[in-house]
């Protein structure tokens, strides 16, 4: 007998591969739909409104998301459904023929409740899956219309990207840049911290959409494993307005950037 877990995941599969878009044409869609085409801006405007272009990204790639999960789910689910538990479906008609429509939906429903739910639990769990791979991209492509080079890791490593290529990291230490990329730091982020500092690089950054950093996370992550923290200008202003290992966006892309950049 299949799992119920890997049954609903193979279903989702299904449908998400029928009809919703790939992380690589949604961010393209929303950069496109931002004005962010090559040469629509110069590198240096690109660079110098870093936050504000990311912010906008993040946000709109999630709403260009949300509309295409609509579609996908509210025609992909019942098909899926209606394909794979045909006996519930044709139990539930039987109902309905008996003592009417509402009878029939109750019934369905209720054979159907604890596969829906893990259905929408599936749909949970691909967003923040989606939400971290965008978030990536969508650093990856500013950084390219702002012509800085960069080396991407194999998807294993906890480095996302090394600045300027790998041929430098592994010549001098001192003058490469490794960027590792964190929707939110609940995902982990001990373990990408650990690794991180076992690469003893002194210039890594950790990149996090997350709204809701802490003390404690510039603590361990500052402090212990000489981490910088990279967060929305406006966190920064509000937060953490004064400590060092903390930078906003525009500070990291207009301040701390240039100074290893100008030794490439």
């Amino acid at each position: 007998m299949v799992d119920p877990t890997k049954r609903i995941s193979q279903l989702m599969r299904r449908v998400r591969q029928n009809q919703l878009p790939s992380s690589q044409k949604i961010v393209q869609e929303t950069f496109n739909r931002l004005g962010l085409r090559p040469g629509a801006k110069r590198p240096n405007q690109i660079m110098a409104g870093f936050n504000g272009h990311l912010r906008a990204l993040w946000e709109e790639t999630l709403r260009t998301l949300e509309t295409y999960e609509e579609r996908a789910y509210a025609t992909g689910i019942p098909k899926e459904f209606i394909s794979e538990f045909p006996d519930a479906f044709r139990a539930a008609e039987r109902e309905a023929k008996r003592k009417g429509f509402q009878s029939g939906f109750r019934h369905l429903f209720g054979d159907l409740y604890p596969w829906l739910r893990r259905a929408f639990l599936s749909v949970s769990q691909s967003r923040m899956t989606r939400g971290g791979k965008d978030f990536e991209l969508q650093i990856e492509g500013l950084l390219q219309l702002g012509n800085v080079p960069f080396h991407r890791q194999e998807s294993k490593n906890r480095t996302d990207l090394i600045l300027p290529s790998l041929e430098v990291h592994n010549r001098d230490l001192n003058l490469s840049m490794v960027i590792s990329v964190k929707r939110t730091l609940r995902e982990r982020w001990a373990e990408v911290a650990e690794e991180l500092f076992n690469l003893r690089s002194p210039n890594v950054y950790l990149f996090t959409a997350d709204q809701n950093v802490t003390e404690s996370h510039v603590e361990q992550i500052c402090k212990q494993y000489r981490i910088y923290l990279v967060v929305w200008d406006a966190v920064k202003a509000s937060r953490f307005p004064r400590e060092p290992s903390v930078l906003g966006y525009t500070q990291w892309a207009t301040d701390r950037l240039p100074l290893l950049r100008s030794r490439w």
